[in-house]
């Protein structure tokens, strides 16, 4: 395998991964809230595609794979409007779960991990919501948004982590971990 050959493998998962997430973003967005009364939170299973992104791909490609899915998502929805929130949540928690996962091996679990994830997603938004609404009683609901954040980050943690072990059966992603990282 050379070097082209390794990139081409791992842009070409971060493309299957990048519409995986689209479509759960999609599919998300048209069920209703599972925290009826918490306008707009969500269970958040992109953090899926993240996560298993994050264990397999370089973190460049997790990048790309999360703006792209951000970008893309907004353009297909409509919601461009709420691509601010999305970019600001989704980043902050890509960047720390990316500095947590060295540590599954020994301290901490990918749920664990997931849920780290969740409750800096939502943290993300909110200082979104802070900085447009020039109101700092937004963060009132952050007590709130961090219970919704540990339960969404068990249950995208606990599927994460089942998935993981069949998505490393398949000869192609063996090529990305193999040759890739």
């Amino acid at each position: 395998m050379t070097k082209t050959s390794n990139h081409l493998y791992n842009y070409v998962f971060t493309g299957i991964l990048c519409s995986q997430g689209i479509i759960l973003s999609i599919v998300e967005q048209m069920l209703p809230s599972p925290f009826f009364f918490a306008p707009g939170a969500r269970l958040g299973l992109t953090n899926i595609i993240t996560l298993i992104s994050l264990m397999i791909l370089p973190f460049r490609y997790c990048f790309l794979l999360t703006f792209l899915r951000i970008v893309l998502t907004a353009l297909m929805t409509g919601g461009t409007g709420t691509f601010l929130y999305a970019a600001a949540g989704s980043f902050l928690s890509l960047i720390l779960m990316k500095l947590f996962i060295p540590l599954t091996s020994k301290f901490i679990s990918l749920i664990g991990v997931s849920v780290i994830g969740g409750v800096s997603h939502n943290f993300g938004q909110l200082l979104i919501a802070v900085i447009l609404a020039q109101s700092k009683f937004i963060f009132l609901y952050l007590p709130l948004l961090t219970i919704f954040g540990i339960l969404s980050g068990l249950l995208v943690g606990l599927i994460s982590n089942f998935l993981l072990h069949y998505v490393g059966a398949f000869s192609f992603i063996k090529n990305v971990i193999d040759k890739g990282n």
